[in-house]
């Protein structure tokens, strides 16, 4: 009975031990996904160049939070874009955006400047 006994412990502490390392190894990666605040500003600019030139009438885009890479592994962040002097709260990334429903692209249009406030408080004008 004490041999069983002692089997069992061990198999016990095995996964134990196995199950602590799997769960070193996932925080380790979450943390590695992290993104300095010059990477994320470099990334919002970025989608933001990208959503302007989809979007040709928006006047303003305002970065709410620095940003992250979300379960699929894409970095986004979120946003308030105001086109045509409507808001709209949308989720923004170099690949990708989803959100509030943003009206179609006008049938002509002249590019204009928008501005973009980016989540540290700085903020340029581009196009």
């Amino acid at each position: 009975m004490g041999r069983l006994r002692r089997v069992a412990v061990a198999v016990g502490v095995s996964a134990l031990v196995l199950a602590g390392i799997s769960g070193c190894t996932y925080i380790t990666d979450a943390l590695a996904q992290k993104r300095t605040l010059t990477e994320n500003l470099e990334n919002q600019r970025i989608s933001a160049q990208k959503f302007i030139s989809n979007w040709p009438t928006v006047e303003i885009i305002e970065f709410t939070r620095e940003g992250s890479i979300d379960g699929s592994g894409e970095w986004s962040t979120n946003a308030i874009v105001t086109i045509e002097g409507k808001t709209y709260a949308e989720i923004i990334g170099p690949w990708e955006t989803v959100g509030d429903d943003l009206p179609g692209p006008p049938d002509s249009f002249s590019p204009q400047a928008v501005t973009v406030k980016y989540s540290d408080g700085t903020s340029e004008v581009l196009g």
